[in-house]
């Protein structure tokens, strides 16, 4: 068992390693542009990062688990105004490229 101050340390430890990522996203110039294809994956991967469940993610955008889950498998078809709160619970803007 570790004790309060081992504790302490790695919660510390951790902030600093995410300030740090902060810091980087917000200084990169680049955009991540992904096909909409890739949607599935992304919300995934973008949720574990960020150390949320998909029931987390579901009761922040106020959607039910279900429809996330959906989302997140690929078996769903979300509207824009879905996909835009779910971005602001995961932190990614949406951008639609007309050909």
């Amino acid at each position: 068992m570790k004790t309060k101050q081992g504790l302490l340390a790695a919660v510390q430890q951790e902030i600093r390693n995410l300030q740090s990522l902060a810091e980087r996203i917000e200084s990169s110039e680049e955009p991540d542009l992904r096909p909409l294809s890739e949607l599935a994956p992304v919300l995934k991967n973008r949720r574990e990062t960020l150390r949320l469940s998909a029931q987390e993610v579901s009761d922040l955008a106020g959607l039910s688990p279900n429809t996330y889950r959906a989302m997140e498998i690929g078996n769903a078809n979300p509207t824009i105004q879905t996909l835009q709160v779910v971005g602001k619970v995961l932190n990614f803007r949406l951008w639609i490229e007309l050909k």
